[in-house]
């Protein structure tokens, strides 16, 4: 069995599925535990697949083959250290020890993706600096990627630092614990938005039976692997399999987060995982789709468009193809075709092409997509899972580039100005590109269709405004994505954004609330696929006293750019990259300009965490396991406050502190102390708590 990313989803031997995995271990040797006993077990409750917090042995992983079990290996290295600044040959042995343990067992059928970290702390992150620890985590990934290019490689990320997502990720992970089912279900839908083009897969979820019970437990975690379904995840991980822990090489006995007890028994939530059958995306009573698809001069690309649409595994849709006056040959090929409505005009446009696609349509909803595109076969059973669950009028999803083949196709991938959804929120969409659009008939009657002034570009961005002056509203469906190839060469791009200048400019002169000087004023977030990833100069919403469990980039209007595939990512090929994407822009801007237009670019406000500084820094170390969090209790004990300055957490008069604390898997902790002048106090109460201090050095 051989596990692979496939667009928003994991493929396993080609075909779509959902992983339902538990974690394993760490065990103290005298647990009782190992895989000949537990994997059988494992496999009978329900499991597919097993998260180990190792990289573990061939031993493990013949097990797991055996047992039809895939393993999900963790890396586990000293990440909860400074590997930036105090100890950079932490991560340079990471990167040693993760290669060469892929090298060795990277063909093994039992292995099915890696780990390469898990839940850097936050405070840590803060103190290394973000950007920073996103890039060494992303050349983690790329060294495993060189090495092992079949094996899906992530990173085990949590909200409290969800702007680490490394860009060069083939799926993100996340760890979340929300015992509330409600809480958890409105929290999914952001992690499409994080992930950007890639499958998203939860990597831990669970109930501690100590502070709760069993049976609140059973009903919980089956719950939480609907919903986890329902959003359109790759997978959903449970932890943990046993009450056994250990952790930092000692025994836990005050957590109890397992399937089964310490003595081995099953506690109630086992049967319950044993009869749990995952719910299917495709709701009870499906609606019919017509999937209307315009073409101009298109032989090149519509067969294989065509070919996909047939493809797509829903049982009530049809196919209608609208050919706007092409002159290439394109019509004596779709007239080849069967089981397709073809119909063909003069040269009208792209939104009159629609609108007649739309006219001759007998579905209950139109699904708009483009000729150079390749819809997912489970494109429309996500979108009628979206319809069945909402009252929107119109629900969109993901356009994902095909990984580039040539150079030319790695520039025009990664250059801006790909078509892309806003959102307002994590549910509601300002804008939905017309290579994935749907939209229910009654909704798109009302307003008259597409307008025609419209010949290449814009119609989507009129609808949709439309369609939300009317008072319908937008959805988004991250399960549900069509491929759509960007152009072929550099030139084909540059006529294409100069096209949208155009349409842009079209829009302005019908839409002038909607403008600024900088362009279309959108109200949500603009997408661009990329994984939400920190950049320098971003700043983070850390919240008092840099502990909020959910900690965001503030004020975040786009994502980060699209970054060059890696086999195309050279220093020449960026050159590249920079001048292509600023003769975009002046292109771009000209082609409003010219047809009407004030559109002058905007500038960014550098962030705050550009002028920060500090004058003196110190380290304290505890034996016990004390650090940030107790030496913060201490200080408002004693009169520091919260401070409200974002660059640090604390201040007593016009002294500022910002700590963070080693996680080393030792009981002995070092806690990392920047300060925005010398405090002559902080050092002696540490000391009375416990903490042995030394100076390091100033810095201004």
């Amino acid at each position: 069995m051989r596990l692979t990313v496939h667009g928003k989803h994991f493929h396993l031997d080609g075909r779509p599925h959902f992983l339902r995995t538990i974690t394993y271990g760490p065990f103290h040797s005298t647990s009782g535990h190992s895989p000949e006993k537990d994997f059988p077990e494992i496999r009978s409750a329900g499991f597919d697949s097993v998260r180990i917090y190792a990289l573990p042995d061939r031993r493990l992983l013949d097990n797991a083959a055996q047992n039809d079990l895939i393993v999900i290996a963790t890396h586990a290295w000293g990440h909860g250290c400074d590997f930036i600044t105090e100890n950079p040959g932490l991560l340079n042995q990471a990167r040693r020890d993760l290669t060469a343990w892929l090298e060795s067992h990277k063909d093994h059928p039992g292995l099915g993706a890696i780990l390469v970290g898990n839940e850097i702390p936050s405070d840590m992150a803060r103190w290394m600096t973000p950007w920073k620890v996103n890039r060494a985590l992303d050349g983690l990934i790329r060294a495993c990627q060189k090495v092992a290019p079949g094996i899906p490689v992530g990173y085990a990320n949590f909200p409290t630092t969800e702007y680490l997502e490394p860009p060069s990720a083939d799926f993100t992970a996340f760890n979340i614990y929300l015992e509330d089912g409600k809480a958890l279900a409105s929290y999914l839908p952001r992690l499409h938005h994080l992930a950007g083009d890639r499958p998203v897969y939860l990597t831990e979820f669970g109930l501690d039976t100590n502070r709760n019970s069993e049976d609140v437990q059973a009903a919980l975690l089956p719950a939480a692997i609907k919903s986890t379904r329902t959003a359109g995840f790759a997978g959903a991980t449970l932890y943990a399999w046993s009450d056994h822990w250990l952790n930092n090489g000692q025994i836990m006995d005050d957590w109890s987060f397992g399937l089964i007890r310490r003595d081995g028994s099953e506690k109630s939530v086992v049967p319950a995982l044993r009869e749990l059958i995952l719910p299917t995306p495709l709701p009870s009573n499906p609606p019919r789709f017509s999937v209307i698809i315009c073409t101009r001069n298109g032989a090149g690309r519509i067969e294989t468009c065509i070919k996909a649409c047939q493809n797509i595994d829903y049982p009530n849709y049809e196919i209608i193809i609208v050919n706007d006056g092409s002159t290439d040959g394109t019509a004596t090929l779709l007239d080849k075709q069967e089981k397709i409505r073809i119909f063909h005009l003069e040269p009208s446009g792209l939104s009159a092409a629609r609108n007649h696609g739309a006219a001759k349509a007998n579905g209950e909803i139109f699904a708009f997509t483009d000729d150079d595109c390749r819809p997912d076969e489970q494109w429309l059973t996500w979108l009628a899972r979206a319809y069945s669950e909402s009252d929107y009028a119109a629900i969109g999803g993901p356009n994902l580039a095909p990984k580039p083949e040539s150079l030319a196709l790695a520039l025009t991938t990664a250059a801006p100005g790909a078509p892309t959804h806003v959102m307002i929120d994590d549910i509601t969409a300002e804008h939905l590109p017309g290579c994935h659009l749907t939209v229910k008939k009654s909704a798109f009657d009302q307003i008259d269709g597409f307008d025609p002034i419209f010949h290449t570009a814009g119609d989507d961005v009129d609808f949709c405004w439309r369609l939300r002056d009317d008072g319908f509203t937008l959805g988004f469906s991250g399960a549900s994505f069509v491929w759509h190839h960007r152009r072929a060469t550099p030139w084909k791009y540059l006529k294409q954004q100069m096209g949208y200048g155009h349409a842009e400019a079209l829009l302005f002169k019908k839409h002038p609330h909607r403008f600024s000087e900088g362009g279309i004023r959108w109200e949500g977030c603009v997408y661009r696929g990329v994984a939400l990833g920190i950049e320098p100069g971003d700043f983070i919403y850390s919240g008092p006293t840099g502990e909020a469990p959910y900690q965001s980039l503030s004020k975040m209007l786009r994502q980060p750019m699209r970054g060059l595939h890696p086999n195309y990512d050279t220093p020449f090929n960026r050159i590249l990259l920079t001048l292509l994407s600023c003769l975009q822009s002046h292109l771009r801007h000209w082609k409003r300009k010219q047809n009407g237009e004030p559109s002058a670019r905007s500038n960014w406000p550098e962030s705050p965490l550009a002028n920060s500084h500090t004058t003196s820094q110190l380290i304290l170390t505890h034996e016990n396991g004390l650090g940030r969090h107790e030496l913060y209790l201490l200080l408002l004990e004693h009169g520091w406050q919260p401070c409200p300055d974002p660059n640090f957490d604390l201040q007593r008069g016009s002294c500022k502190i910002l700590a963070a604390t080693e996680q080393t898997g030792t009981p002995t902790n070092r806690t990392f102390i920047a300060l925005s002048e010398p405090s002559n106090s902080l050092p002696a109460l540490a000391f009375e708590a416990g903490f042995t201090s030394a100076n390091r050095m100033v810095i201004s």
